[in-house]
């Protein structure tokens, strides 16, 4: 019966034209009912819910995925949706420049307090 469950959400996954991920094969096998709910989560935040524009959600993913350090591949794919979707290229920029913004000033926030704590001991 898990079994089943698994292989019903990887099929799901397949359908919905996303890549089915070594995660969701172990999880589809060893946990099928936490890859259900998972799925299930990701369908109601991102593929079902239409409160964002697709080209807005891409670009969102576009630059979170920058943010955790996802694979220059996935990175990639989501902004070629969210070209395909309509997004403009200089917004798809500036989105992309904010994220590398943002990050950098947490990197640098993080050195700087480093540094002064190191001094006041």
């Amino acid at each position: 019966m898990s079994n089943d469950l698994g292989r019903q959400v990887l099929d799901v996954i397949k359908a919905g034209g996303r890549r089915v991920l070594p995660m969701h094969e172990f999880l589809a096998k060893e946990d099928p009912k936490a890859l259900d709910a998972y799925n299930g989560f990701l369908e109601s935040a991102i593929y079902a819910n239409d409160a964002l524009p697709e080209s807005t959600k891409e670009m969102l993913l576009a630059c979170v995925c920058v943010a955790v350090g996802s694979s220059q591949a996935v990175i990639a794919n989501h902004c070629r949706r969210a070209l395909t979707a309509g997004i403009d290229r200089k917004a798809l920029l500036q989105g992309l420049e904010i994220t590398a913004a943002v990050m950098a000033t947490k990197t640098m926030a993080t050195g700087v307090t480093a540094l002064m704590e190191a001094e006041t001991k």
